[in-house]
């Protein structure tokens, strides 16, 4: 079992936070080495399923994006908003072209894809997004305001939707499984909604529509990941595809908090190092690894 303290003695780690519990963190040398393969394992495991266009994304985004989807209306403290220090009235008009810190990274997906008129039976995207959410709790090690997030967004047809999240999300099960076998997946609802949003959760979890998959951690369980299926609300909302009268396409994604996932599994295998030589065996693993291996030593041979 690690201790924060330690790693941040060791300099692998230190904590950004705010006087009402918002916390962030830095990782460097051997942890940081540890996040970026477990980044790469993630992405080497999604891609012996399906091939993942890459995009980028930025730390900022619209207002506007967000309130395509009724967000505000949905949980109206959670994102917080980006404004300059200092302004005079005619630089800056409070919602007009306003920016806030992306809350999630699959909005950047759909806000790049608005517009398009392509129809796909299936396609994933992916991206790392930086993350921000107002959920100020003190003395609580993986509630972050500011995170990272490794995301696979997938759009086409129903079916073929559907089907593929569930073989990716069992992908990042099986991958996280190898590291901490205790892990293990349940129905959930988005917090997100709100307190008064039962009815809301109810039928998120008759449905089935999220699914997460949780790491033992000492007297509690953690949330590293999860599937989620959105349907139609952001084909139609972002004017995604072809529109009505013609059938919509629907999305789906994958989603890991990275820095969560890191801490859950250092929180289970101990010291940074094991954790990252475990890593790199899962990669050495992968087929696209095997491959190369096996093609150099045809080469010697």
């Amino acid at each position: 079992m690690f201790a924060l303290q330690d790693l941040q003695a060791r300099r692998l780690l230190s904590v950004v936070v705010s006087g009402n519990g918002l916390i962030g963190y830095r990782f460097c040398d051997t942890l940081l080495q540890a996040y970026e393969a477990l980044d790469q394992a993630l992405q080497q495991s999604m891609a012996r399923h399906i091939r993942a266009t890459a995009h980028s994304c930025t730390t900022l985004i619209e207002r506007q994006t967000l309130e395509k989807i009724g967000f505000f209306n949905k949980l109206p403290c959670i994102p917080m908003t980006a404004s300059p220090h200092a302004c005079s009235d005619h630089q800056h008009k409070a919602g007009d072209g306003d920016w806030v810190l992306s809350p999630s990274t699959c909005y950047h997906t759909f806000a790049h894809l608005a517009g398009s008129t392509e129809r796909w039976d299936l396609k994933c995207f992916t991206a790392l997004g930086h993350c921000h959410r107002y959920e100020p709790v003190l003395d609580e090690a993986t509630r972050l305001g500011s995170f990272t997030m490794r995301e696979f967004v997938l759009l086409g047809s129903q079916a073929q939707v559907e089907h593929m999240c569930q073989v990716l999300f069992d992908s990042g099960v099986e991958l996280i499984k190898r590291l901490v076998p205790s892990t293990f997946v349940e129905r959930a609802s988005d917090v997100f909604y709100g307190e008064t949003a039962e009815v809301t959760r109810k039928v998120q979890l008759a449905m089935g529509v999220k699914l997460e998959v949780l790491i033992p951690w000492p007297e509690r369980k953690v949330s590293v990941g999860s599937r989620n299926l959105h349907r139609d609300l952001f084909t139609q909302a972002f004017k995604i595809g072809p529109q009505a009268p013609e059938p919509l396409m629907h999305s789906a994604c994958v989603a890991f908090g990275m820095e969560r996932l890191l801490l859950s599994l250092l929180a289970q295998i101990g010291e940074p190092e094991a954790l990252l030589a475990h890593l790199q065996d899962v990669l050495g693993d992968q087929p696209a690894s095997r491959h190369a291996r096996e093609s150099e030593h045809a080469a010697l041979v």
